[in-house]
């Protein structure tokens, strides 16, 4: 039985995270006839990337947290060779199976049909077991290239195998009950029209409306967010204590993949600057270059390969036993798009921000000192983290939460 989730759920999720729900459900009401606009399927990958978004931000134990791109993308007809949705697979930042969303082709559906979050997509499941039956059966050698798939309404599917010019076999997939069909057959509960207008607007612009921050290859660092944000109805801006210093680059150290004991580094060289009483012991032989050796071999950093991830909050608290000192870290996956570093930050203290395939960055390990964060009047929030990010020594730099890739951090906290 495939693993599914039936979009009201999905749609009552995103309308009480985003938007206020009156005004999505009133467009429900009324037919719309020739007004039905065809969703292209760049905004449907958009619609799709706002819901894996919102699932992130709202679903702490989402596997998707880990990290997720879009690897596959098929449209989907109906028996009439209409199109009618778009499927979208997912993989994880190792290239495994992370489930898939399914969204609608016009504004007559719903944006999202349905959607999984983890494991091999039960359509590409069904289209193997299909394949293989008519093989077994007609003594033929087809492949998947020789399907069509076929969408049949209410989350219902079919999959059409073609043996030869005359003859094919269709097959309802909706359940791992494989069932044989005479032909495809629309499955037709609603006789007027919805008109979801209203929903895709809000999908496709929630993520720009008054938002429009360097995202891509080739743009330039982010040093004013202001210059991004625009209608907004509240914004906030905030700074640690002493937090405006001169930090260390990695071309201080050494070259190669560095960052993670650099920024260790320069957690170090902030909390003795903050406080030199009490976190004097910090600063390791009078050196910062000792300090960095010091974080280099506790995390096991390699400089072809970088630092994993798991030594890193180890290796704090290791380093402050070792100078006679303690603090409590924790290795935090997903921010809620910058949201949980902002939380951290008002405590008044940095952490250790990782973030993965991001457009300048790549995988990187930076300190998060401050932040910028815009929130407009529909709910939706733009925050940008402020950083010393190892590759130049003032931190005027920002890391925006809602970039490409995926984000994960190290809270430490001094005792």
């Amino acid at each position: 039985m495939k693993k599914t989730k039936r979009t009201i759920a999905c749609v009552m999720t995103v309308v009480m995270f985003l938007v206020n729900s009156s005004a999505v459900f009133a467009a429900q009401d009324g037919a719309v006839g020739n007004d039905v606009r065809i969703i292209s399927m760049e905004e449907a990958q958009q619609a799709a990337i706002t819901h894996i978004k919102n699932v992130m931000s709202t679903d702490k134990e989402s596997l998707w947290n880990t990290g997720v791109k879009i690897d596959e993308r098929k449209a989907i007809f109906d028996d009439k060779n209409r199109l009618e949705c778009y499927y979208f697979g997912i993989k994880d930042k190792d290239n495994n199976d992370c489930g898939y969303v399914i969204t609608g082709a016009n504004t007559s559906m719903y944006p999202i049909i349905e959607f999984a979050e983890e494991g091999e997509s039960f359509l590409d499941v069904s289209i193997e077991h299909v394949v293989e039956k008519v093989n077994d059966m007609e003594q033929a050698d087809l492949s998947s290239k020789n399907c069509k798939l076929y969408y049949m309404g209410d989350m219902n599917y079919a999959v059409e195998c073609k043996v030869d010019n005359n003859d094919s076999k269709i097959y309802d997939i909706t359940t791992s009950d494989i069932v044989e069909m005479a032909e495809v057959c629309w499955e037709d509960e609603e006789t007027q029209e919805q008109d979801y207008s209203d929903m895709w607007e809000m999908y496709l612009n929630m993520t720009t409306r008054g938002s429009n921050p360097p995202d891509s290859k080739g743009e330039d660092f982010i040093t004013n967010p202001n210059n991004y944000e625009s209608g907004y109805k509240d914004s906030k801006y905030n700074m640690v204590d002493g937090g405006f210093i001169y930090y260390n680059v990695m071309d201080d150290f050494t070259d190669g993949f560095v960052c993670a004991p650099t920024a260790a580094t320069n957690l170090c060289k902030y909390w003795y600057l903050r406080d030199p009483s009490k976190y004097g012991d910090l600063f390791l032989n009078c050196s910062w270059n000792d300090v960095f050796w010091e974080m280099f071999e506790i995390m096991e950093t390699n400089k072809q390969s970088g630092t994993p991830e798991v030594n890193i909050e180890d290796a704090y608290k290791l380093y402050f036993y070792d100078r006679g000192l303690s603090c409590r870290a924790y290795l935090y996956h997903g921010t809620n798009n910058g949201i949980y570093v902002v939380e951290e930050l008002d405590n008044n203290r940095p952490c250790n921000l990782i973030v993965y395939n991001h457009y300048k960055y790549r995988d990187h390990s930076v300190l998060a000192l401050g932040y910028s964060q815009f929130t407009y009047s529909n709910g939706y929030c733009s925050t940008y983290i402020r950083i010393a990010d190892g590759w130049i020594n003032y931190p005027s730099r920002y890391v925006w939460g809602h970039c490409q890739g995926n984000w994960n951090y190290v809270v430490v906290i001094p005792d």
